[in-house]
């Protein structure tokens, strides 16, 4: 018995947004067998609930880079940040005009201009596809993304926030005061002028995440196998006893990795499981 963790964005979702119909059979084969399944996201908790995810067979799930925790109904694990830090960490970002959203259990909190950042992103991307323009519509009103307005400290915890500056310079200069708090993770190239990124709570990782559930379970790291593609997967890779990882992951990741997948959409994670004859 194996107990396997998927990474969503880039893992089990290709660009397409959805999860291949070979791969929902796939994941349904091996819970036939007797193995567990587990998604392991950077998403919030209320954000897994678009791309067809509902039909992955999971025992449950890691949310917000490790800070949610679910084994079937129940959370075994809630990790919320220092109301005084956070409180810290949103005026930095205000003062240097970084974009930002607060993830929380039941909602997201955005700052002005996020959504509007991500409609011009998917525009470039995706040009006018209508059918993607809808499933992004629809997948931000599933997701429960309201205003910052909205949000009361005093009741609300939050668990990560991601970043958006589209400033890189501006935003490099309060890297120093987050860094002692958290773990810095970015996803946009060289390339980009902007930076876009997510700040997660240190000894609050994936990895910490699966280890919870294998404690849960009084099961052994032994029997761990982690997929992911980006370097919020890093400490994922790194722990569990197999790591199998995306091609177009960063080099640092893929240095980790024991097996490789391609593109989801192509049906690259039931190819590379039937590689490792699960």
């Amino acid at each position: 018995m194996k107990y396997l963790f998927f990474d969503v964005d880039g893992t089990l979702l290709g660009k397409s947004r959805h999860i291949t119909e070979n791969t929902i059979t796939e994941l349904h084969q091996l819970k036939d067998k007797g193995h567990h399944i587990f998604i392991c996201t950077g998403r919030a908790p209320t954000s897994i609930v678009s791309g067809n995810l509902e039909r992955v067979p999971a025992d449950g799930f890691i949310a917000s880079a490790g800070g949610f925790v679910k084994v079937g109904n129940k959370f075994i694990f809630k990790n919320y940040m220092n109301s005084d830090i956070l409180t810290e960490v949103i005026t930095l970002f205000v003062n240097h005009k970084v974009l930002f959203a607060l993830e929380t259990e039941k909602a997201i909190y955005q700052s002005p201009g996020v959504n509007e950042f991500f409609d011009n992103m998917h525009h470039r991307e995706f040009g006018d596809n209508v059918e993607l323009q809808r499933f992004f519509e629809l997948k931000r009103e599933k997701e429960n993304r309201v205003p910052l307005s909205e949000f009361d400290p005093a009741k609300i915890g939050v668990t990560k926030v991601a970043f958006i500056a589209t400033d890189r310079y501006q935003f490099l200069d309060i890297v120093q005061y987050l860094s002692d708090y958290f773990n810095i993770v970015t996803f946009s190239s060289e390339n980009d002028d902007f930076i876009n990124g997510e700040i997660i709570l240190k000894d609050c990782t994936k990895a910490d995440g699966i280890k919870r559930i294998m404690n849960y379970y009084h099961a052994d790291m032994k029997d761990t196998i982690g997929f992911g593609d980006s370097m919020n997967d890093y400490q994922m890779i790194q722990e569990c006893a197999i790591g199998v990882v995306s091609q177009k992951a960063p080099e640092k990741l893929k240095a980790l990795g024991d097996y490789f997948f391609d593109d989801p959409d192509q049906d690259g994670i039931v190819k590379v499981i039937h590689e490792m004859n699960l």
